[in-house]
């Protein structure tokens, strides 16, 4: 089968009419993102589904859905144009229709198959032409939908059904099956002939007791074998996914690790980076931070009162030491003479005087109003105000009679010193506290944004290997038990594979025993015979079936590792081994020349073993069938990295296969528009058919009616 066509009609993205013509080796379709590489693809998985009748309208043209009159109706439709026995065409259809603004319905679903009879031209059921030129089974080894889908043997049946299909082992299937009944049956009437025969019957029945308590035996020890089989093949395939993961878990815990260091980081961060303003305010007396300046004013006026209470004290005190020096100065003039007292005459003989109008210190009257009486009464009121005055002295006050300016001198001192010294540490604090906080501000956004880079490293792994999150970590500590488990069930295989062979050799003996009895009547014998004749043919059909399977395997490694050196021309490639596992299913694995598995090969590597084993499965088809059929692979190297395209698609070209690969492969950036472009040097290098797709200028990014995908036959 040869694919010369592929038309594309208002099939999504793909507006109109479009046609890819294809060569008889490789044909790349290359596009960048979004330009409707996935999208060819699945229009080719949607002409090749027979399983439903499907006219979404999420398959119709936005662009041109969006152009039709209200009544108006067009088509979506995908065909290929094919050799097989003659040139065919497969066409799947169906029409749209506008009936209003807002919606279009669908109709007239057509899956139809034209071949030519002569000049005639003829069309009938296009699942069942589908199935005649390109089955089921063999779509299953022909389209594949990235990289993950490239490993077949990821299907636990994919060895059995290959087997079934390309080896004739499903004929020895149905053999086994019914000599395995027959010798089942021929031991029963053997053994119950046996027993009914007098001279062997009581040593018939002792066997079969033997025979059946062995038989339970065997049985227990093949059921335990094979779960411990599957263990192993479990636990192996846990390991080897690990193993080839091992560099992203290793990866995976060191972000781990740097995220814990930065979360708890950004925790002390925003600790530190926090104050409580308001209670700082009152509680450490950040209310002071402007006080050192009211504290100086306060000092400088403390001070200058004080000294103009202390100019005005020394002032009084040398005044009334004047007036002491005075009085002082009169006793001097008195030559040293003691004056008499005030009270000589005292206040009362003087007023006594005064009332009797006598002056009884010189014995002569002094009548009313005379000059003697009013000399008295002068020198009585003249006593009485140097009493007032004398009293005075006596009880003389302080010129400052309050400690107000002292209190505030005191008051000036207390707060000199450590207490001054203090409140002017709290702008300091204030001023460092700041500035402390602001630094961990600003470390903490730097954290942050370092918490986000690891972060989005984190999720590119995660998305990059479509692994979950729980899954590496569950792995990643699951490892030394699953090595320990695997190691266990490894130790257990062995015992019971020593058991069961001991076992079955002690069936043997009791089957040889039985087959040696001599019984009296020759029907017993023939019935005997029947069962050894059965029994053999039984085991010949399965030792058939085991050296088919085999047989198969080594055909499928023959050619996997042709394909493998290939395509890795003048690079290392390793050993191709499909080795079976528990259940009949597969793994592919890559070995060294010296027994050494490669258990984590690289992108490039992994993809080329992938794609060798495929194009044996072809080839093999081709062999067995006598037909060939293309591979179409939907971007299969995106893990290629820095490998050469241009080599790599060169080498598949030269195998004689049709191969369609779509892929953004051979692009480069345009250095002056920033725009993906084919890069022509490489381009001129392959050998091969190329498209390159990509989305009509002038579209809305936001606007799915205005993309268009746009098709250019390059070479």
């Amino acid at each position: 089968m040869i694919i010369r066509k592929i038309r594309i009609k208002n099939f999504r993205s793909y507006y109109d009419e479009n046609e890819f013509e294809l060569s008889e080796g490789l044909t790349l379709i290359i596009g960048g993102n979004g330009d409707g590489k996935t999208t060819f693809f699945e229009a080719l998985e949607w002409l090749f589904d027979t399983t439903t009748e499907n006219k979404k309208e999420a398959h119709v043209s936005e662009k041109r859905k969006s152009e039709l009159e209200i009544g108006e109706t067009d088509e979506v439709a995908v065909s290929m144009v094919f050799e097989h026995n003659g040139e065919k065409e497969l066409v799947k259809r169906f029409d749209f229709q506008r009936v209003n603004e807002s919606s279009v319905v669908t109709r007239n679903y057509q899956f139809i198959g034209y071949g030519n009879r002569g000049a005639e031209r003829y069309s009938f059921d296009g699942k069942k032409m589908l199935e005649e030129c390109f089955e089921t089974l063999i779509r299953k080894y022909c389209l594949f939908k990235g990289e993950s889908e490239l490993n077949v043997f990821d299907n636990p049946e994919a060895l059995k059904t290959l087997v079934d299909t390309f080896s004739g082992i499903k004929q020895f299937d149905r053999f086994v099956s019914l000599t395995t009944d027959f010798e089942q049956k021929s031991l029963k009437a053997a053994t119950q002939e046996l027993k009914n025969d007098k001279k062997v019957s009581d040593r018939a029945k002792e066997l079969e007791s033997q025979l059946v308590s062995v038989n339970r035996e065997i049985q227990d020890y093949r059921t335990d074998l094979k779960n411990q089989e599957k263990a192993v093949s479990d636990y192996s395939e846990k390991l080897k996914i690990l193993e080839e993961n091992q560099e992203i878990s290793e990866r995976y815990q060191d972000i781990k690790d740097r995220l814990k260091s930065l979360y708890d980081k950004r925790a002390r961060l925003t600790a530190q980076s926090g104050c409580d303003y308001n209670t700082s305010l009152l509680d450490e007396y950040w209310i002071l931070r402007s006080f050192p300046k009211v504290l100086d004013e306060f000092q400088a006026k403390v001070s200058k009162l004080s000294k103009q209470k202390r100019k005005l004290d020394k002032e009084e005190t040398e005044r009334r030491a004047m007036e002491k020096g005075k009085k002082e100065a009169v006793k001097n003039l008195m030559n040293g003479a003691a004056p008499l007292p005030w009270y000589v005459p005292n206040k009362e003989t003087m007023q006594e005087m005064i009332d009797e109008e006598v002056c009884k210190v010189c014995g002569r009257p002094a009548p009313k109003d005379s000059d003697a009486y009013h000399f008295m009464v002068d020198k009585l009121n003249e006593y009485l105000r140097h009493l007032e005055k004398e009293n005075q002295a006596d009880e003389e006050k302080p010129f400052f009679p309050n400690s107000y300016v002292d209190e505030l001198h005191t008051r000036q001192i207390k707060m000199s010193g450590e207490i001054e010294s203090e409140i002017s540490n709290i702008h300091n604090e204030i001023s460092d506290r700041i500035d402390f906080i602001n630094a961990r501000k600003s470390d903490l956004e730097k954290v942050k944004k370092e918490i986000q880079d690891v972060e989005d490293e984190r999720t590119r792994i995660l998305v990059n290997t479509n692994l979950t999150e729980d899954l590496i970590e569950k792995d990643f500590n699951d490892f030394k038990g699953y090595f320990a488990a695997k190691g266990r069930a490894e130790t257990r295989i062995v015992e019971l594979n020593q058991k069961l062979a001991a076992a079955e050799s002690r069936k043997s003996d009791i089957q040889t025993e039985m087959s040696k009895l001599q019984p009296a009547s020759s029907m017993t014998q023939a019935y005997q015979n029947v069962h050894i004749a059965l029994e053999r043919i039984m085991k010949a059909f399965e030792r058939a079936k085991n050296e088919n399977v085999n047989s198969f395997i080594g055909l499928l490694e023959k050619e996997a590792n042709n394909y493998l050196e290939m395509l890795n021309e003048n690079d290392f490639y390793g050993i191709i081994r499909i080795i079976k596992t528990v259940n009949d299913s597969a793994r592919i694995c890559l070995f060294s020349e010296n027994g050494t598995e490669i258990t984590n090969p690289g992108g490039a590597m992994r993809t080329t073993m992938y794609m060798s084993v495929l194009f044996a499965i072809s080839k093999i088809t081709t062999l067995k069938r006598e037909q060939d059929y293309p591979l179409i692979f939907d971007a299969p190297t995106s893990s290629f990295e820095d490998y050469k395209e241009d080599v790599f698609y060169n080498v598949i070209d030269k195998i004689d296969k049709q191969c369609i690969i779509v892929t953004k492969d051979l692009l480069k950036t345009d250095e002056l528009t920033g725009e993906k472009v084919l890069n022509d040097e490489k381009i001129n290098q392959l050998t091969c058919s190329v498209y390159r797709i990509c989305k009509a200028p002038n579209y809305n990014d936001k606007d799915l009616s205005t993309i268009q995908t746009m098709i250019t036959h390059i070479k």
